[in-house]
């Protein structure tokens, strides 16, 4: 039998983890509906492992054994568990993956989570140290239990190896041609298919064709390929510029893209990207949001690490991607208020009666034959000094979340790219005049939406203490990270631009806390 700790020592921890969970608690901008890290940094906090089994969605998420503020390769990361019947509320499992002395790998990358041949649960992530993609599958019916294979999915030194990357991969198994399929990313993101998870074969670049439709200095990291309506769906993030996808045709072991999309730009927050497909066929997915831009100044209470809210990920009638928030988040509103329909005269303003900082809006604006932006204002202060913008400017057909006077310490500006000009090998900015912009600092993120003649801008948007997201006419979301300072930045207010505007269908609730630990 194990040793068992002294007394005080329990005591000591009991102690240290209420001093640490008060500390965090009394962060003003900390979430409350949206899942964040237990406790402590985690950096990255990628969402992993993600599957849906025996009426639980269970969610991995990367956190460090040896947490720094900062990210650093030695910093022991592993898989921590979520698992939740809503989407909402969740609870904490022992860790999904982790790794112990006479481990092969010193960390766990990324990854995914898919059904073997036989329907059991099974893992695939890249093994820091190792060169290799690695494999687990589930020991236990609950999957709080997995066992590594002995078998790595795929080495480094596998032929070709000039051909592709091994990093972060994902897999699922085909029953129609019975073989399992592999892609792993990186900057030579390679596609390979095996009968027995054992030996696999290289098919070629995990997206073939000529156009690669996005910038030659981006990777294809934290894969998730996965069939929507009639098509088949490829999401990933390149390491500058954030989440992004494909959809296009997957026939004769080939994935050709069709289109592309971001679901970062620059400036943005939304990172490492993860899917799983529930019960009712929806593909929900979820994405890191990089506390990247969080002011030097303000107090530093202890933690790190948040997750978007889940997204419904689908295909319309004509073929465009639609982006939804789930319905489940229905059952945790409170105190709904609706207003009457308004309209605004030409360059004017007015001051909705809800206000908060953990809220939903959904709101409909008929911007008319508006020429310049329309939009509402959040997180603002009745005097002006603290507000962001989130407008649609007709004649650029974006949506844009303006946060150049989120903080009283305005003006905010964020770096463009997510972490730097420093990430990707190879790529110098300083010497590349088509690149250079986005070194740049930004303090607006600008996402395109084209709305149709007589069409409404229609917002579903999420406040959440610091996180904003916006869901603009269930064709776009853009997710940014603000942190508005002055007690008084509650109000909300909706704009004009150079013609008149109708406001209808103005509803908002509170949202319950749903972070229990």
């Amino acid at each position: 039998m194990a040793a068992q700790p002294e007394p005080r020592s329990i005591l000591d921890l009991v102690e240290s983890a209420r001093s640490i969970r008060e500390l965090i608690q009394s962060d003003p901008h900390r979430p409350i509906f949206h899942f964040v890290a237990p406790e402590g940094y985690a950096f990255p906090f990628d969402p992993n492992g993600a599957i849906y089994w025996k009426g639980k969605y269970h969610l991995g998420f990367i956190y460090q054994k040896r947490p720094t503020k900062d990210f650093t390769f030695d910093s022991g990361h592993v898989w921590g568990h979520a698992v939740s019947t809503d989407l909402l509320h969740w609870t904490l499992y022992p860790d999904m993956l982790n790794f112990t002395e006479g481990d092969r790998e010193k960390g766990i990358f990324s990854g995914g989570a898919f059904l073997s041949k036989e329907g059991t649960p099974h893992l695939i992530y890249h093994g820091f140290g190792t060169g290799a993609n690695l494999l687990a599958c589930a020991a236990d019916d609950d999957l709080k239990l997995w066992t590594k294979l002995t078998t790595p999915a795929l080495k480094e030194d596998s032929p070709p190896n000039e051909s592709f990357s091994v990093f972060d991969p994902c897999a699922w198994y085909d029953r129609a041609s019975d073989y399992y399929y592999q892609i792993s990313g990186g900057m030579k993101p390679g596609l390979f298919k095996s009968r027995d998870l054992r030996e696999w074969e290289y098919l070629g670049n995990a997206v073939s064709g000529e156009n690669r439709m996005r910038y030659e200095f981006e990777d294809v990291a934290c894969p998730a390929f996965f069939p929507v309506g009639d098509k088949w769906m490829l999401l990933f993030i390149s390491h500058t510029l954030g989440a992004q996808y494909y959809v296009g045709d997957f026939a004769d072991d080939r994935f050709t893209p069709e289109r592309h999309g971001r679901m970062t730009w620059p400036g943005g927050s939304f990172f490492s990207i993860e899917h799983l497909t529930d019960a009712r066929g929806r593909n929900i997915v979820w994405g890191w949001i990089t506390q990247h831009n969080k002011p030097a100044h303000l107090p530093d209470y202890g933690w790190s690490g948040i997750m978007s809210l889940p997204r419904v990920v689908s295909l319309d009638d004509t073929g465009v991607v639609r982006i939804d928030p789930p319905e489940e988040i229905e059952t945790i509103r409170l105190q709904e208020t609706r207003e009457r329909d308004l309209v605004l005269q030409p360059d004017t303003e007015t001051t909705l009666r809800t206000r908060g900082r953990s809220l939903e809006l959904k709101i409909e604006i008929a911007g008319g034959k508006s020429t310049t932006p329309f939009g509402i204002k959040v997180f603002a202060s009745p005097d002006g000094r603290e507000q962001t913008v989130i407008r649609y400017e007709p004649a650029q057909q974006q949506v844009v979340v303006d946060f150049v006077k989120s903080s009283v310490a305005a003006p905010v500006s964020v770096p463009a790219f997510l972490f730097g000009k420093e990430v990707q090998p190879g790529f110098h900015p300083d010497t590349d005049p088509a690149h250079r912009a986005f070194v740049e600092r930004v303090s607006a993120q600008r996402a395109p939406l084209q709305l149709a003649d007589g069409e409404s801008l229609i917002l579903d948007v999420f406040l959440d203490r610091c996180v904003i997201e916006v869901f603009a006419n269930g064709r776009q979301a853009v997710t940014q990270l603000v942190y508005p300072e002055l007690e008084s930045s509650t109000q909300i207010k909706v704009f004009s631009g150079n013609q008149p505007v109708a406001v209808r269908n103005i509803q908002s609730w509170m949202l319950a806390e749903t972070n229990a630990y």
